[in-house]
């Protein structure tokens, strides 16, 4: 008999759920439901509340960017993930920055812009983030997504990315500063998924691949997982719908 899956909004429905239950997740708008294990949702969840740099990795179409998404564009996921770890329940503030868009460690601080006929430096989308970030002041969780991380054109642009990924002063070229102690980053690459990973364009940076301090992999479902996904999904659609499970 398949096992129930449990709803991230229905607290005491949460809690029953053990550590390697499914979680349904209410879809982003125009999207489809999601199902993760419940220790995968919490592991990423507390990493972003205690500020932490998280190296979120899996193969393509195991749900990395969509599970990002789910969290932010619907608050009731991400609250009912708090509730269920039991920390301050704030919303989640999302920087999704594009990591293919930088050839060069310098881009990450200013890039090049054109205004009335000239051309001058202007803040990247990285800086800019940043500093709206540390604006938080405790309203909301700030996260920095760092989007498909294996995308960057040179591994000049990871080595570049340690002198802004820090618990303390972030230091910008003009001598200004960021406070970094109440930002959470994330990465989403596909480095540690197999086959996957031949495909990336540089080999991650081991000085960066230290500074994570969370590391999460999903994967795609097994068999019995995607069975009762498929089941609760018709079920739900329809409670005419009965699915039994074909043993082998």
């Amino acid at each position: 008999m398949a096992k129930k899956i449990y709803h991230v909004n229905e607290p005491n429905e949460y809690r029953q759920a053990g550590p390697d239950d499914l979680i349904a997740l209410l879809p982003a708008p125009g999207e489809n439901p999601l199902f993760l294990a419940k220790w995968a949702i919490e592991i990423l969840a507390a990493g972003i509340v205690h500020y932490e740099f998280i190296h979120l990795s899996g193969p393509t179409g195991s749900a990395k960017s969509s599970l990002l998404e789910a969290l932010y564009l619907v608050p009731g996921n991400f609250q009912g993930i708090c509730k269920g770890i039991e920390v301050e329940v704030r919303p989640l503030r999302l920087y999704p920055v594009e990591m293919a868009t930088f050839e060069a460690p310098g881009e990450l601080y200013y890039r090049r812009a054109l205004k009335g006929g000239t051309t001058f430096d202007e803040k990247s989308r990285l800086v800019v983030a940043l500093e709206d970030a540390s604006k938080a002041n405790g309203d909301a969780y700030p996260l920095i997504w760092l989007r498909e991380m294996g995308r960057v054109h040179s591994s000049s642009v990871h080595g570049g990315l340690l002198n802004l990924m820090t618990k303390g002063d972030i230091v910008l070229p003009d001598g200004s500063r960021i406070d970094g102690r109440k930002i959470a980053w994330v990465a989403d690459s596909n480095y540690q998924a197999g086959q996957d990973s031949d495909h990336t364009l540089v080999t991650l940076d081991d000085a960066l691949n230290r500074r994570f301090s969370v590391n999460l992999t999903l994967d795609y479902l097994n068999p019995e997982q995607e069975f009762q996904a498929l089941q609760h999904i018709l079920n739900k659609e329809n409670e005419r719908w009965k699915l039994t499970m074909i043993s082998s």
